[in-house]
């Protein structure tokens, strides 16, 4: 064994391990490898640089931008309308046109996109039609996953493996040559989520757990006391007397902490009082003229007066590829978006109401916050947070319907008669919605999830790597080895639920890097075409249910619908093992080895 192979595999696993435990962002981990292979010498700058010039990254960046030109035209609204008209007819077929909907639109528009858009509107429906959120969102981002999988422009997956084999000597993934075995596993996964998956969803109303929360009395806030209030000239502790729960903690005048017994001190006009009580009574403070409620300041004392805006709570999901993921809010300087005022956070059924500032943010964290309605309305605005709230949407381009959806139809077309491949269609498609001022260039820069390309650019060279080493081959020989005996059906197989197991603990575009090529390698190894194994491959990736982390629109909806990890396993698990079955049979129909 070479040293450059143990370097190689070295890098591989610890890449797999930072994916896994989580520590650090993954985009960061890819260039970490990147640049380790480059310093090693084992890939020479342009080895190094073909992830970012490889025709799948370009192509994943382009079609993020066209499903933001398309959802600008709110088109998706409308069908969202028609939606919530069928729940309130009948809740079962509501779901299932839910699914369906959400499927069919996610083979043409990034299926993130897709739940993005329609999270808030299921979120205000469970509240309309009371049914717990838990019951609605696993579907919604489910179908919105195997919908994707059903042509070649619905999830980067399926756009990243067709761009490796295309380096590989492959000829690329038609538009619908996945679309038999995508439309069967639709077929499968919505039966399943309307039967067994129903029975298996927790029943979990995140109403009243958000209001038990509000009613604790450790919610930590700072008072700023004005000049005409009742408590000046008296000790804090007589504060909260006509208050059965509420303490004061500390007290600071002029920055500095007051020592001593609470009741030695006596308040004077501008004290900063810090309380512990509940969030409800802090909202109640919030509305009295000679306080100022200051929850979220690092220094309270250089804060402009809060005005007496009417102030209402609202629901704000950080957004997977948001700036604030791995962030503090006092890092990431939150006060920015003043007067909204951050009241509690919840993760994983778990909700926080103390140390707001210094807690680490993830993807799909509910935050519960206060602010006025021109506030919600700007948030709505940024990528960085979907707000759960009825608030007016965004003003849309309806009239620019028709001209977007000639753009997709043309793409479409083109790509699947093969006059042009699809990168360059695709980029053309994102210069064209943007002529037609679907969306500014600042849209189009805001519409791609740049974590992906980065990821993309810093991951494919580690594949590179691999196979320069020779450490391709010999996985593919140790595979052949181990399952060869048993005929390619059953390396097939392996192959999907390694690639499935995979894309539910690290990302689903990492996982078929790393796997595209040894699939490739072990099917010449065997005499076999390599081609059912890619597709089978592009679909496992892409449909991992077993976890809330594989999948940006799991993560999405993991806070939102305050489950619990264990929940997409007992969901998820199933559907996964009926997916590998459907494929197995499925794919020697169509493609053969």
């Amino acid at each position: 064994m070479t040293l450059s192979l143990v370097i190689v595999l070295g890098l591989t696993v610890l890449a797999l391990v930072l994916f896994v435990t989580d520590a650090m962002p993954v985009e960061l981990v890819a260039l970490l490898v990147l640049s380790l292979l480059f310093l090693s010498g084992i890939l020479t700058a342009e080895e190094g640089l073909q992830g970012f010039s490889n025709e799948a990254t370009i192509a994943i960046g382009a079609m993020f931008v066209l499903s933001e030109g398309l959802r600008q035209t709110g088109v998706l609204e409308r069908l969202i309308a028609y939606l919530a008209r069928l729940f309130y007819r009948s809740y079962h077929l509501g779901l299932l046109v839910m699914m369906l909907g959400a499927a069919t639109v996610s083979a043409f528009i990034n299926n993130v996109a897709v739940v993005a858009v329609m999270l808030p509107v299921v979120l205000e429906l469970c509240r309309k039609i009371d049914v717990s959120p838990s019951r609605l969102l696993i579907p919604l981002s489910f179908s919105a996953m195997f919908g994707g999988s059903t042509t070649l422009i619905g999830t980067s997956s399926t756009l990243l493996v067709s761009g490796l084999i295309t380096e590989q000597g492959l000829e690329p993934i038609g538009m619908f040559e996945v679309a038999p075995l995508g439309l069967a596993l639709v077929a499968v996964g919505i039966l399943y989520l309307m039967t067994i998956g129903q029975r298996l969803l927790p029943d979990r109303p995140l109403n009243r757990e958000w209001t038990a929360q509000l009613d604790r009395p450790d919610y930590r806030a700072s008072l700023k006391i004005q000049a005409d209030h009742p408590s000046i000239g008296e000790d804090p502790s007589q504060f909260f007397e006509d208050i059965e729960q509420g303490e004061v903690i500390a007290v600071f005048r002029n920055g500095v902490l007051l020592a001593g017994n609470l009741e030695d001190i006596i308040l004077e006009p501008g004290d900063i009082l810090r309380i512990s009580t509940s969030a409800k009574e802090v909202g109640y403070l919030e509305h009295e003229e000679d306080l100022e409620v200051l929850p979220l300041r690092g220094t309270a004392e250089n804060n402009a007066p809060k005005g007496r805006e009417a102030m209402e709570l609202f629901q704000v999901i950080i957004a997977p590829s948001s700036k604030l993921v791995n962030k503090t809010l006092r890092d990431a300087n939150f006060d920015a978006h003043r007067p909204a005022l951050v009241v509690a956070l919840r993760r994983a059924g778990e909700v926080m109401v103390d140390n707001l500032l210094d807690t680490t943010l993830q993807g799909g964290d509910v935050l519960l916050m206060e602010a006025p309605p021109q506030e919600l309305a700007r948030l709505q605005e940024s990528p960085d947070f979907i707000v759960v709230s009825e608030i007016p949407s965004k003003r849309y381009k309806p009239h620019l319907l028709v001209p977007v959806l000639m753009v997709f139809t043309a793409i479409v077309v083109l790509a699947a008669v093969g006059i042009f491949p699809i990168v360059q269609l695709a980029v053309a498609g994102g210069v064209a919605m943007i002529l037609f001022n679907a969306l500014t260039l600042e849209d189009a820069y805001r519409a791609i999830d740049w974590q992906v390309i980065f990821l993309l650019g810093g991951f494919i060279p580690l594949g590179v790597a691999l196979e320069k080493v020779g450490a391709i081959d010999l996985v593919a020989q140790g595979l052949v080895g181990w399952l060869g005996g048993y005929g390619p059906l059953a390396l097939l197989a392996g192959f999907y639920f390694t690639t499935n197991f995979l894309s539910d603990l690290i990302s689903n575009q990492a996982t078929a890097v790393l796997i595209t090529p040894v699939a490739i390698a072990t099917a010449y190894s065997m005499g076999v075409d390599p081609r059912p194994f890619v597709i089978a491959i592009a679909f496992a990736s892409s449909d991992s249910f077993a976890s809330p982390v594989g999948y940006h629109t799991n993560v999405m909806i993991y806070g939102a619908g305050n489950y619990r990890y264990l929940d997409f396993v007992k969901v998820g698990m199933p559907l996964n093992l009926l997916f590998l079955a459907t494929a197995v049979v499925v794919l020697p129909i169509f493609w053969d080895f």
